[in-house]
């Protein structure tokens, strides 16, 4: 799931590929008439080490904060790269983007396989979700209103946080919810996997071998009814992600009553999609302010 450094290049590939629409979107609903202002930046904090003195590897972060009124709502993002390179460099572009649009933006880095497999990575998570907790009073972060966003293998780990149980995870129980969810280039089924080197590296063997550990991994095995909405967003010439991982973790999410949108683009495969979907990401902020609105409960009946 490795892909390219992000470019701040504003073109689009859908102006030179007119070769009809450029994209679908499931599961769209009416925006909220919001408040779209442009907030100013009040603070980049680098290097962060979110991580306890006695982890395996001291992990840092960055933290962008909206110069706003109130608790700010939050938004972790998660960089990709087959879970065993790039930095949360990535995704900085996107972490100022949208720390403007209100958010407090908490940009992870993360352990990396083989030399440290899954569950290394949503355990770092964990820790991220346990430091703004602990931290929230001093940065005016709203903890009931805590999102996540990745990308490629990034986006696995975004979806995965907020789709396991409580009870299936240790030190989970006392860490606050996922509001809601955008993955983009997501590989939601690791069991359809088979033989796959990046894959068996961060897994740490191939699927026949450990398919109970495989299913464990996917963010799909654990959909249940309390899941937290989710935006998928893929490119249709995705030759790296199938398509199929995000249309089946979309009808999965809507079987299971989770409100998702997918939105697909015709012309994008992987990287491209990461490097110009800017549509892509404006419509995933759209759907974060719908739920992450004041007045919108984080819980469903």
């Amino acid at each position: 799931m490795q892909q390219l450094p992000r470019l701040p290049i504003l073109m689009s590939l859908c102006a030179s590929l007119a070769l009809g629409a450029c994209h679908s979107h499931l599961g769209k609903v009416p925006k909220l008439a919001t408040d779209e202002r442009d907030y100013p930046i009040e603070a980049e904090i680098r290097d962060i080490v979110y991580t306890p003195a006695a982890w395996p590897q001291a992990l840092k972060a960055d933290l962008y904060l909206p110069r706003n009124p109130g608790l700010r709502p939050v938004v972790i993002t998660v960089h990709g790269g087959g879970w065993a390179n790039r930095s949360r460099a990535d995704m900085d572009d996107l972490g100022a983007k949208l720390a403007r649009r209100g958010y407090a933006v908490f940009n992870v880095s993360y352990r990396f396989a083989p030399r440290y497999p899954h569950p290394a990575q949503l355990e770092d998570l964990q820790q991220a979700l346990a430091w703004i907790k602990d931290n929230a009073e001093n940065h005016r972060l709203d903890t009931s209103r805590i999102n996540t966003w990745g990308y490629s293998s990034g986006a696995h780990l975004a979806a995965l946080i907020a789709s396991v149980d409580t009870n299936d995870v240790s030190q989970a129980a006392d860490l606050p919810p996922i509001r809601a969810v955008v993955a983009g280039g997501i590989p939601a089924d690791l069991r359809k996997y088979s033989g796959s080197p990046i894959v068996m590296r961060f897994m740490g063997g191939d699927r026949d071998e450990m398919p109970e550990r495989y299913a464990e991994a996917s963010p799909a095995w654990h959909i249940s009814a309390d899941d937290p909405p989710v935006f998928l967003y893929h490119g249709k010439l995705d030759r790296l992600v199938a398509r199929d991982q995000a249309t089946d973790y979309y009808d999965a999410l809507i079987a299971a009553g989770i409100p998702a949108e997918l939105y697909l683009h015709n012309w994008h495969g992987h990287g491209s999609l990461f490097l110009f979907g800017g549509d892509a990401e404006n419509r995933a902020i759209d759907f974060l302010e719908r739920n992450n609105a004041q007045n919108h409960s984080a819980m469903r009946p």
